[in-house]
């Protein structure tokens, strides 16, 4: 088996972040090529720093105009949840190396043709997502730059959603603005698109490996005796060597899980608590347009792809539980009635193990579960109800 399999679920995400300056490139690369990298990664952040500050000066100007408000204020919540993200990646990248590590790894990549297929369906799915995912942000920031064109064309006035110091309607002015707009807002889109699915991912990641905890527990009897009969080794110690390396397998699950859960968990949470707003704000704008309109499609696309990052989160982390929960019945449905007392005492002790499923968390207390992702959407539509009955 290819021995980094584990790894390649994610390696197209970091290919895409490394090459937006959201991610440090491979450490041992040679130390001109990372520090001209590093100086990347701070323009990188500087000049979204700097877009997302003219947005808040934007809100500001424009506060006493409702509408307009909300035409900046959630793709300021979503480039402020970006940024975060983006000093994540920075200040914590030793610890997701180590993540990485893990992934390439002998425990996450045993060879063993029967583990394949599940490492090759996560990795499928992966960038599956991912390339719809960044598809979708990216048409829909294309979406938004062509209003503005036409609307220019026709000769009316045009007000973007960030503040600038000069009259953007002026020409050749306007077309730098809308390119600038344009680029940034893309950058963005296709960089947290692919921070999300590989964070999901990681998640997905641990939900595979413990598929594969769970097809070598319900297989241990068989496969020791067909490895004993061929080598000659006795069986109670091919057993005993094979359930220490699931007892290793699943102890780095489990740590792998936590040190995601510490790395993204905060950040994470912030993007649950803006995704309410973030889409209410967003609904809020779609009642008042056509719905045959460009900006009615672009926002519809918009909402979709909120929808999507944070289902992907909760979803992968349900499975984790669900997956955990089931290692319980892995283990009784093996065939222990041919194991020694010693192997039987040992599986006990394991199944007292794993009675606590692995729950992953955002923020501490913030469950990542299907519930949580329909709390979301309750919320979404909570905040948008009182929006209307205020008659803001």
């Amino acid at each position: 088996m290819e021995t980094k399999l584990s790894y390649n679920s994610v390696s197209p995400h970091l290919l895409r972040l490394r090459f937006g300056g959201y991610y440090q490139i491979d450490p041992r690369s040679p130390k001109l090529r990372k520090m001209l990298h590093t100086i990347y990664m701070r323009i990188s952040l500087a000049w979204i720093l700097v877009y997302t500050i003219l947005q808040a000066i934007k809100v500001y100007e424009v506060r006493e105009e409702i509408d307009k408000v909300m035409a900046t204020l959630f793709l300021f919540l979503t480039h402020t949840d970006s940024i975060y993200k983006q000093v994540v990646l920075t200040i914590r990248s030793d610890e997701i190396e180590e993540l990485l590590d893990i992934m390439r790894g002998s425990l996450y990549n045993q060879d063993n043709p029967d583990h394949k297929s599940f490492l090759l369906e996560v990795a499928r799915y992966s960038v599956l997502i991912l390339h719809l995912d960044n598809i979708l942000a990216l048409f829909t920031c294309f979406l938004w730059v062509v209003l503005p064109f036409v609307l220019h064309l026709q000769g009316k006035l045009v007000e973007f959603a960030v503040w600038l110091p000069f009259d953007v309607n002026m020409d050749p002015v306007f077309y730098f603005t809308a390119l600038y707009v344009w680029v940034t807002t893309s950058w963005l889109a296709f960089c947290n698109t692919s921070m999300d699915v590989m964070v999901s991912f990681l998640l997905a990641q641990c939900k595979t490996q413990l598929s594969i905890v769970r097809h070598d527990l319900e297989n241990l009897m068989q496969t020791s005796k067909e490895e004993s009969s061929s080598t000659g080794e006795s069986y109670p110690d091919v057993i005993n060597r094979r359930f220490n390396k699931i007892l290793q397998h699943h102890v780095q699950i489990i740590y792998f899980a936590k040190k995601v859960e510490h790395i993204f968990g905060n950040a994470v949470a912030y993007q649950f608590l803006a995704s309410g707003w973030i889409i209410c704000t967003s609904v809020y704008r779609m009642v008042e347009m056509n719905p045959a309109s460009i900006q009615f499609l672009s926002m519809v696309l918009y909402i979709f792809c909120m929808l999507l990052q944070i289902f992907m989160y909760c979803y992968y982390g349900n499975e984790v539980t669900h997956e955990s929960k089931k290692l319980m019945q892995s283990a009784y449905f093996m065939d222990w009635l041919n194991a020694n007392v010693k192997h039987r005492r040992h599986l006990i002790f394991f199944m007292e193990r794993v009675k606590c499923p692995i729950l992953p968390l955002a923020g501490v207390i913030i469950p990542l579960s299907n519930e949580t992702f329909v709390s979301i959407v309750k919320s979404s539509y909570t905040f948008y109800a009182l929006l209307k009955n205020n008659n803001l």
